[in-house]
């Protein structure tokens, strides 16, 4: 079915982008948390929410890498 070849590779390139957002946000995320004790981390509110969001974003991209192996972060 050549009519969908162009539509496929217009929404793997959207994943790939996807992909490297994710990665970036979970990097970001990754710092922020790096300059927190654990105490802080723990009882800090906002500290908690930007855990479960780098969890959350860590968790996606296991799934995207798992199932599309050939994403690239740059």
């Amino acid at each position: 079915m050549e009519q969908y070849q162009m539509l496929i590779g217009v929404v793997i390139e959207k994943l790939n982008e996807t992909y490297q957002d994710v990665v970036k946000n979970r990097e970001g995320l990754q710092g922020i948390l790096s300059m927190h004790t654990e105490e802080e981390r723990a009882n800090a509110p906002e500290l908690l929410t930007i855990s479960e969001l780098h969890r959350a974003y860590d968790e996606f991209a296991d799934l995207l890498e798992s199932r599309f192996p050939g994403l690239k972060s740059q």
